[in-house]
């Protein structure tokens, strides 16, 4: 009987919505792979990497691509931030001239080149609804129920609160967070002249991410908020990870362009078993 078949497979790890003072953006690892492998083997890969998102990248036609992502944890259907890593690599290593389509777990997803060497993404929005706190969930992420102005719900639990310093001196409760039954927990707060809008997000469930540097998913659903609070369709807002990065916020219509920078910062192989 053949053992197993060894694949050498290009990766890379980029960083996405990086920024200028320190702020370091959010890595992911992006492998191409020839064809699509089996779920055990990407997420295998992914838990390897730890990265909070390995994405996975297959051609299948002129500048489209099937794109698909794995947490350390799970498949997910949305991440931003490993998108735009994607469509940087695919410009860096000249398998692509834009626009480039992925297709995904949410439909087809948009990137292009922009101004100031940064990249446009087109996301889907996110509406975001008003919700109720879930029982216990202020208390673990130490947050006073006087300072939340509005608690909504999209694909994570978005609490508002009335100052950015509570954000910068949050330490969640991560035992308490991992029993919640959704995506993740944003807790956002209006910014200075500089900014429109700051965040921090944290996993729930079972992504095995505590604290992710810079979501770009989460901000569909954060541009539609401040948008509509501060009657604006762009917005700056920055996410308040200790590696912190910058997003600017587009709102038109039923989508949401994300722009933000990428630093390539490593590029190598991976030696894969497959059956």
């Amino acid at each position: 009987m053949e053992g197993p078949m060894t694949l050498e497979l290009p990766i890379a790890r980029i960083a996405a919505f990086v920024a200028d003072q320190g702020r370091l953006g959010n890595t992911a690892s992006v492998v191409r792979l020839p064809h699509m492998l089996p779920d055990s083997v990407l997420q295998a890969l992914a838990r390897r990497n730890g990265d909070s998102e390995t994405a996975y990248l297959v051609k299948i036609g002129d500048d489209r691509w099937q794109l698909r992502w794995f947490t350390p944890g799970v498949e997910v259907d949305l991440c931003g931030h490993a998108t735009m890593a994607s469509g940087q690599y695919l410009f860096d290593e000249s398998l692509a001239t834009g626009p480039i389509v992925f297709e995904t777990m949410s439909g087809e997803l948009t990137i292009d080149k922009y101004e100031d060497d940064r990249l446009a993404l087109d996301l889907p929005i996110d509406t975001p609804q008003p919700e109720e706190a879930p029982e216990g969930l202020l208390n673990a992420l130490g947050i006073d129920p006087s300072d939340v102005t509005s608690v909504h719900r999209s694909r994570d639990l978005i609490f508002t609160v009335a100052d950015s310093r509570i954000i910068r001196d949050l330490s969640p409760d991560q035992r308490f967070l991992q029993s919640v039954p959704i995506r993740g927990i944003i807790v956002t707060a209006a910014g200075d002249g500089d900014v429109d809008f700051v965040s921090r997000w944290f996993g729930c469930d079972e992504l095995d991410v505590f604290e992710d540097p810079v979501t770009g998913s989460a901000h569909a659903a954060l541009a539609p908020l401040w948008g509509q609070r501060l009657d604006k369709t762009r917005l700056e807002a920055q996410q308040w990870s200790p590696e912190g990065g910058a997003v600017t916020c587009i709102v038109a219509d039923e989508r949401v362009i994300l722009l933000g920078r990428c630093h390539s910062w490593l590029r190598g192989t991976v030696y894969i078993d497959v059956d």
